[in-house]
């Protein structure tokens, strides 16, 4: 995480890509950076200065060095990785399945359930996608899309592929949904009768799910409990107690892994900058040597 702050993302951008709260990452970059501080004699950096993200910036090239070192040295002592869930193919259809049988929403669930496996988008930023976002205004899906700058949580645009069948399915069954029941309609039968600028996705009463902007003026610091809330719900459903929204990028990282995808491509499509960065957080699951031998020849 410290190194995502080097390399200019904002304490809330690291929280929200590894699913832990804003204080949780400044915590842990302040005790990580006192210990760079304490090891190493950095000029313009010290032990007052560490809370301070533009020197750490400033001294980046030193900070990373000494991190490194204090890295090589932990070596013998080495830390088991924490393991994170991946879901498989089974499983992501098995959840469907419950889910479909046990949600009072559906359309609408089943929706946001495969757009966040097909994409690796961020809850807030789903919630924040609009209906042209999604469609053409033949009504035709747009496949090749973008998560557009006011829409991702780095504020800068990434490509949005919706090129998944079953996704495409229940989100059409979604949208027609909506249309029946006469919400976030447009002017004309374009954009399948919607309004282009209303939200993809609504809550149950009709609204697109709320967003609040919080901390001090001038912070791109926002919240949207709602989205968080149903998100919560539908892992419950399809059965995956516990789920995060970390654990579904992960299980998104191995599928394009598996697909010979490299870290660059892997960080274009989740929104991670630096491919060290990728590394660090989504590394390549090696396979097993039973799955390596298994019918070698």
């Amino acid at each position: 995480m410290l190194r995502e702050v080097l390399a200019g993302d904002t304490y809330d951008v690291v929280a929200s890509r590894h699913g832990i709260t804003r204080t949780g990452v400044e915590r842990r970059i302040k005790a990580l950076a006192a210990r760079v501080a304490a090891s190493e004699s950095i000029s313009g950096l010290n032990a007052d200065g560490v809370s301070f993200v533009r020197r750490l910036r400033a001294n980046r090239e030193a900070v990373l060095a000494a991190l490194a070192r204090l890295e090589t040295d932990s070596d013998s002592h080495p830390v088991a990785p924490r393991q994170i869930r991946i879901l498989s193919e089974h499983e992501i259809a098995a959840g469907a399945n419950r889910l479909r049988a046990r949600s009072q929403h559906p359309h609408e669930d089943l929706a946001l359930y495969y757009l966040m496996l097909a994409t690796g988008a961020r809850p807030l930023e789903i919630a924040r996608l609009q209906v042209f976002d999604y469609l053409a205004p033949d009504g035709a899906v747009r496949t090749a899309s973008e998560l557009r700058a006011e829409s991702a949580i780095t504020g800068r645009p990434r490509p949005l592929y919706f090129r998944s069948e079953r996704l495409n399915a229940v989100l059409g069954e979604y949208l027609a949904r909506r249309a029946q029941l006469k919400q976030g309609i447009g002017p004309d039968a374009q954009y399948r009768g919607l309004d282009p600028l209303s939200r993809l996705f609504l809550s149950p009463t009709g609204q697109g799910f709320e967003i609040l902007a919080y901390g001090v003026e001038g912070q791109r610091r926002f919240r949207c409990r709602a989205i968080q809330e149903a998100y919560r719900a539908i892992w419950r459903n399809a059965g995956f107690k516990n789920l995060t929204t970390l654990a579904v990028r992960h299980t998104v990282a191995d599928r394009l892994y598996a697909r010979g995808a490299d870290e660059m491509q892997v960080g274009v499509l989740l929104g991670i900058s630096e491919r060290g960065a990728v590394r660090g957080m989504f590394p390549r699951r090696l396979p097993s040597l039973d799955e390596l031998t298994d019918e070698l020849v």
